[in-house]
């Protein structure tokens, strides 16, 4: 029971509370207070020092007096400061001043004038009294203490609900000719000392006010919204990863045309088609996203995705395609002539600076016909020069870079292949220099098994070992031979072969006369013949017969050597010959000569060579 009849005392103390802050803020005045204070045009401001009046320029006693009576009734209404006559001429901060002249601009009678101080409190203000008619019906009294109620406290209603509204001077629209209970209400709030704890409780109280009043912040577009003052820092991230996405998906077009298409500018128009099209999207949507976050609801009922922004930005692709191909075509024909980089990089930025420039001035003459001298042509020119030098520098710096690290991988390919080419030739003049001591230990072997059978024979084979090493002595330094001067060379070789072996070897030559003079590597065909002997003829007892044919065919050489001694055994190139054959077409041609062998239908040794290296 006690804790039930604690409960019901909570709840009947937080009524009571309640009903006495209901009672103690009610709707009329605190809910316009709310609104004044959080209307973001001009909201409420009031004065935190007493306010000390100064009369000046032609008026008359009964001003004075009607001035007095006005300043008792409102001081009667703040109880923080107090609205008096200066007691000293040097000290005021509300000058009431009265004009010989007519107001030109308005046909108010009066108009008033604010000076804020620290934390936006009024510090100042000056009311005009502007010259009129006497006989005209006006009560002075009274228009003076409208005009002084008004500077005591600075703010507006809602722009969106002034017209809707009473009349007030928080109304610009509907100034009242006399001072009326709502505002004077206000004016008492206002100024007593708990205001601001007042205010505190009035705007959650009224919360529905503050959410009015940003409702129509965000459709007036006001510039107190972070998002109507900074519109590009809403747009930035969207468009960067557009940008993104579109930067990675040209680079994947890219080289799927490289491997479908060869044309290059058929696949430098497809790129710039889709890099126009992904362009006019971004534009677009930029463009509209910017109109929505800066332009007001009721501005015109302007559509998120604006006609004449796609048709324009459909105009200009159209126009920019054309403009591309000519600075392709320019900076291909650059590429092509220039040998100097810093020549290079100053046709880049050459072409990327001013030739845009010069297309942009061309396209601002036609598009403007009679302002041409209008001054936001030249702005929007010296904007466009600016940004374009900017982009040209960065072009040019980076293009500058690109050249030089192509240069130096071209210098260094070209050293590379100069030691590559220095490497080839000690390597061919070392097979070289290998192929003469083993043909030479051969054929000593063979010298002296004839020595002591047959004096003569052995002479012979001496002198033709001598024509042979004169013939080898001759080309010196030689990479290359004819296909004729390896034959002779060949029939050297065989001419002591023949003093062994005698009339059991044969041999038969095939050439065709065209390839004759056709060069080859030098000693390519003899380690061949001399492989059919060693391998092939010296094992068989019958005559041995060898066959050389070199033909052409298909822009290749054929270069084939058979004989009729016993099969190949396997690992054929384990031989010291056939390896150095193997090497010598290696270092000559790449991959692009071959060498097989075969047992059937003939033993058969291949080397087939590219007539054109």
């Amino acid at each position: 029971m006690k804790k039930l009849f604690y409960s019901l005392c909570f709840l009947l103390i937080t009524f009571q509370f309640f009903s006495q802050e209901t009672e103690k803020l009610p709707k009329v005045p605190w809910e316009e207070i709310v609104e004044i204070k959080n209307q973001f045009y001009t909201p409420l401001r009031k004065w935190k020092q007493d306010i000390k009046v100064k009369l000046k320029g032609n008026y008359t006693s009964k001003d004075s007096l009607d001035i007095a009576r006005a300043l008792n009734k409102l001081d009667s209404l703040t109880e923080t400061i107090s609205i008096k006559f200066s007691e000293n001429p040097f000290e005021n901060n509300l000058r009431i001043n009265f004009i010989d002249t007519t107001n030109s601009k308005r046909n108010n009678i009066a108009e008033s004038r604010f000076m804020f101080g620290p934390k936006q409190s009024i510090h100042n203000a000056t009311i005009k009294i502007y010259n009129y008619e006497r006989n005209i019906d006006i009560n002075f009294e009274e228009l003076i203490k409208v005009e002084i109620a008004r500077v005591l406290i600075s703010g507006h209603f809602s722009l969106v609900n002034r017209k809707a509204k009473r009349a007030s001077f928080f109304n610009p629209n509907k100034i009242p000719k006399l001072l009326n209970k709502n505002d004077i209400a206000i004016i008492k709030e206002v100024y007593k000392p708990n205001f601001k704890d007042n205010l505190k409780i009035a705007e959650v109280r009224y919360k529905h006010v503050i959410a009015s009043i940003n409702k129509d912040m965000a459709e007036a577009r006001n510039h107190k919204l972070w998002w109507v003052r900074n519109p590009f820092s809403v747009i930035i991230l969207p468009a960067l990863l557009l940008i993104l996405f579109s930067i990675y998906f040209l680079g994947k077009l890219k080289k799927f045309l490289s491997t479908k298409i060869k044309k290059d500018w058929l696949r430098f128009g497809i790129l710039m088609i889709t890099f126009l099209f992904f362009a006019d999207i971004i534009i677009i949507l930029s463009v509209s996203s910017f109109d929505f976050l800066t332009i007001p609801d009721d501005y015109s009922k302007v559509p998120f995705i604006r006609f004449d922004t796609i048709i324009s930005t459909i105009i200009f692709s159209l126009l920019a395609l054309p403009v591309l191909f000519l600075f392709r075509f320019i900076e291909t024909k650059i590429q092509e002539k220039a040998n100097s980089i810093l020549v290079k990089t100053f046709f880049i930025f050459a072409s990327t600076g001013f030739l845009p420039f010069v297309f942009l001035c061309i396209l601002a003459m036609i598009s403007a016909g009679e302002r041409v001298n209008n001054q936001k042509i030249y702005k929007m020119l010296a904007n466009s020069f600016v940004v374009l030098m900017i982009i040209a520098i960065i072009r040019a710096l980076i293009s500058y870079f690109i050249f030089k690290e192509k240069k130096l991988i071209l210098d260094n390919e070209l050293e590379i292949s100069n030691l590559r080419e220095l490497k080839t030739k000690a390597e061919l003049k070392s097979l070289q220099a290998q192929i003469n001591p083993h043909f030479l230990y051969n054929s000593l072997n063979s010298i002296a098994s004839l020595a002591k059978i047959d004096a003569e024979k052995t002479q012979k084979m001496a002198y033709s070992l001598s024509d042979l090493f004169k013939y080898s002595i001759n080309r010196k330094g030689q990479k290359m031979s004819t296909i004729k001067d390896e034959i002779e060379m060949v029939e050297a070789y065989l001419e002591i072969e023949k003093i062994r072996f005698g009339d059991r070897l044969q041999f038969i030559v095939e050439v065709d006369n065209a390839i004759k003079n056709h060069k080859i590597p030098l000693f390519l065909i003899q380690p061949l013949i001399e492989n059919a002997v060693k391998h092939g003829i010296s094992k068989k007892a019958a005559q041995g017969e060898i066959r050389l044919k070199i033909k052409e065919k298909t822009e290749q050489i054929i270069i084939s050597v058979s004989d009729n001694g016993p099969d190949f055994p396997d690992g054929l190139l384990s031989g010291h010959g056939l390896q150095t054959v193997f090497d010598l077409l290696r270092l000559s041609y790449g991959d692009k000569a071959t060498l097989n062998w075969t047992n059937s239908p003939e033993k058969t040794i291949v080397i087939t060579l590219p007539k054109n290296i």
